[in-house]
């Protein structure tokens, strides 16, 4: 299964958030933005739930990740309580992870904005977590969000456009359409710039 899945992040490398949508409702996380710039990143899912105030517990789910792994952390309980911030990222730059999704808000987004490691969430709040009683955060529970159930071992892709978590079943079962389709987008861009200037299209950097 970790073969599989490692082979699927690799195969997963090149398919956009959008090629997926034109195929797949089902996995889409409404919205659910990228917060720095990011170009493209696919990774394993780790699932957290917080129900505290207290944060403090998130700690443990960046002692016990992967390099690489996408930690997926709801803070619904928390409603317009930011749970995440420049120093909850830099620990995640530091553990190698490849991505952070929340869901819910995050803070200190000028920072943010200019860090690495790609960081998507619903909102940005001034309103954060403190230590007030209990730290409540529950590792590896399924996630329900918005019709979609997200497991620890899932298989996410993000990118500008937003974000999929896909079942690694329904994302093998999808893989070869999805190759087919960004082959013949990019053939119809490659055929469309051999008759016009590209300059005249798009920013030339």
């Amino acid at each position: 299964m970790h073969q599989h899945l490692n082979q699927l992040i690799t195969d997963y490398a090149n398919i956009s958030t959008s090629t997926i949508g034109h195929v797949l409702d089902h996995g889409y996380l409404p919205q659910i933005h990228a917060i720095n710039p990011v170009q493209h990143v696919v990774g394993k899912v780790r699932t957290v739930i917080l129900d505290s105030i207290n944060a403090m517990n998130l700690r443990q789910a960046l002692l016990d990740s992967q390099p690489q792994d996408i930690l997926v952390i709801d803070a619904r309980a928390l409603k317009h309580r930011a749970c995440w911030g420049e120093q909850r990222h830099r620990a995640a730059i530091f553990h190698q992870l490849a991505a952070i999704v929340i869901l819910g808000n995050v803070t200190d987004v000028d920072a943010l904005k200019n860090m690495k490691v790609p960081i998507f969430a619903q909102s940005v709040s001034c309103l954060t977590t403190r230590n007030q009683g209990d730290s409540i955060v529950h590792f590896d529970q399924v996630i329900e969000f918005e019709g979609t159930c997200i497991s620890s071992g899932d298989l996410m892709i993000g990118d500008a456009d937003g974000v999929f978590i896909l079942n690694p079943s329904i994302a093998c079962q999808h893989l070869e359409k999805f190759k087919s389709m960004e082959l013949m987008e990019q053939q119809k861009r490659d055929h469309f710039f051999l008759q016009h200037q590209r300059r005249d299209y798009y920013h030339i950097v």
